[in-house]
C-alpha cells in the first residue's frame, strides 16, 4: 500500500486517493463504506469528520515548492490544500482517537458527493459535525446552522466565528439533524495556482480539533437560522413556506404509552405518536411508511414533564407535509 504521506495525498488523482484512503482506514480497523461519491467509515466516537477529496486544479500535482523554513508549500500546478489538507488532517486525529469519518467527491462542481450521500441509507448517529475545509488560520464557520450551545462549544477552542457561503456540511447537516462546523486548514488563495499552505497552522488545528473531539458533550442539534427579507432572524415563514412543503429524514422516538398529546387545554391519546429530538410530536402513517409533523401539539407525561427522546428506541423516517399524506392517503 502507498505511504499516506501529506505529499501522497497532494499528489494523487481524486479516484486514485479515494482507493488508497479505503485502504488506509480498513489498516486501521475501520469498517468502510465505499459509495458512488463518497467514503463513509463507522467509529465509536460520536463526532462525525468530514472532508472532500477532489481539488480545482486538473493537472495533478508534480512538483512540490517549499519555502526556505519549510513553513509554507505551494506547487506550479496548484498545491490543492483545498482539501487534500483536510483528508490528511483527519488522518492524524485519527492517530489518537475514533471518529465516524466522511470523505466525499466532487465539493468542487457542486457538492455531489454529499448530496449522494444524503440520499443514502447511511444516518450515523453523532453528536456533532466538524468538517476540515475552510481557508485561514482560526475559522470557525457554521453556515446557516444556528445552535449557540454549539457555536460557544467550538470558539471554546480558540476559534473564531467566520461567514461563508457553502460546503459539504450545508447538505449533511441538516440531513443528520446535527449541528456542524467548518474549521480552517491552513490554505490560502484557494482555486489559484498560486495557493499555498501553512503546514504549521494546519498542523496546529488538527491537534485542537483532536482535542476537542475527546470531550463528552451531549446532541447538538441542527437549528436552522431563520433570516428574510425585512431582517429579522426569527421571522419563520417564506411567502411559499418552502420548509413546510418539502420531505425530510429524521430520527424518531416512540412515545412512552401513558403519554399523551397536549393541544391547547385538550389532552389527546393519539395512536402511533413519536418526537424528534427537540421533542416535537409527528405521527406516524403505517400505511405511508411516513411520518407527518403536528403542529401547536406537546408531548407530556403524567407528571406533568416532557418525555424523554429514547436514542435507542430511535428510528429514521421519512416525514412528510400534511398536504401530501391527505393525497396519498385518498388512494390507498
Amino acid at each position: 500500500m502507498q505511504e499516506m504521506t501529506f505529499e501522497t495525498i497532494l499528489r494523487l488523482p481524486q479516484m486514485e486517493l479515494k482507493k488508497t484512503l479505503k485502504a488506509e482506514l480498513r489498516s486501521r480497523g475501520y469498517p468502510v463504506t465505499d459509495k458512488p461519491g463518497y467514503l463513509y467509515a463507522e467509529g465509536t466516537i460520536p463526532v462525525l469528520l468530514v472532508a472532500h477529496m477532489d481539488t480545482v486544479h486538473r493537472q495533478p500535482v508534480e512538483q512540490i515548492c517549499y519555502s526556505e523554513d519549510r513553513a509554507v508549500a505551494m506547487s506550479p500546478q496548484g498545491i490543492g490544500g483545498d482539501d487534500r489538507c483536510g483528508v490528511w488532517m483527519i488522518l492524524q486525529i485519527l492517530r489518537t482517537t475514533n471518529c465516524h469519518v466522511l470523505l466525499c467527491e466532487d465539493e468542487e462542481v457542486g457538492c455531489i458527493g454529499a448530496k449522494k450521500f444524503t440520499s443514502g441509507s447511511l444516518r450515523p448517529q453523532v453528536n456533532y459535525i466538524v468538517e476540515l475545509d475552510r481557508r485561514g488560520s482560526n475559522d470557525a464557520v457554521f453556515y446557516h446552522c444556528d445552535n449557540p450551545g454549539f457555536e460557544d462549544f467550538v470558539t471554546s477552542f480558540g476559534f473564531e466565528t467566520a461567514g461563508g457561503s457553502c460546503s459539504d456540511i450545508s447538505y449533511i447537516a441538516p440531513y443528520l439533524e446535527t449541528a456542524a462546523v467548518n474549521i480552517s486548514c491552513g490554505y490560502y488563495c484557494e482555486h489559484q495556482r498560486y495557493e499555498y499552505i501553512h503546514l504549521e497552522e494546519m498542523k496546529l488545528n488538527a491537534a485542537r480539533v483532536a482535542q476537542m473531539v475527546t470531550q463528552q458533550t451531549e446532541h447538538f442539534e441542527y437549528r436552522e437560522q431563520q433570516d428574510n427579507f425585512f431582517g429579522g432572524r426569527v421571522y419563520q415563514y417564506s411567502m411559499w413556506d418552502m420548509a413546510s412543503e418539502r420531505e425530510t429524514y429524521k430520527w424518531l422516538s416512540p412515545l412512552p404509552k401513558e403519554a399523551k398529546i397536549k393541544l391547547g387545554t385538550a389532552e389527546l391519546i393519539m395512536s402511533h405518536a413519536k418526537i424528534d429530538r427537540q421533542g416535537k410530536v409527528h405521527r406516524y402513517i403505517p400505511e405511508l411508511n411516513a411520518a407527518v409533523q403536528t403542529e401547536n401539539s406537546a408531548a407530556i407525561m403524567p407528571n406533568g414533564k416532557k418525555p424523554v427522546y429514547n436514542t435507542k428506541k430511535s428510528k429514521c423516517h421519512k416525514v412528510i407535509p400534511l398536504a401530501q399524506a391527505l393525497e396519498l392517503l385518498r388512494y390507498k
